[in-house]
């Protein structure tokens, strides 16, 4: 098991994310390929938020397979 842990971003990440990466495409029209990426970001963006909204409390930690602590699901 990996001791790299997958952290999932915030909707501001994500938002800045999206933020560079319309930056960098700026006056011109997204191709069919970059469109799918900013769909992707988005929906990502938007059920980040949507867990940002939904946790009231943290969670209890736990040691890892690695020794670190990390939040329990």
């Amino acid at each position: 098991m990996s001791c790299n842990a997958t952290l999932t971003p915030t909707p501001e990440q994500l938002n800045h994310e999206i933020r560079m990466f319309l930056t960098a495409r700026r006056g011109r029209t997204l191709t069919s390929a970059e469109r799918d990426v900013y769909e992707r970001l988005r929906a990502e963006w938007l059920a980040a938020g949507r867990r940002a909204r939904y946790v009231t409390a943290p969670r209890p930690a736990r040691p890892s397979a690695c020794g670190a602590r990390t939040v329990s699901e």
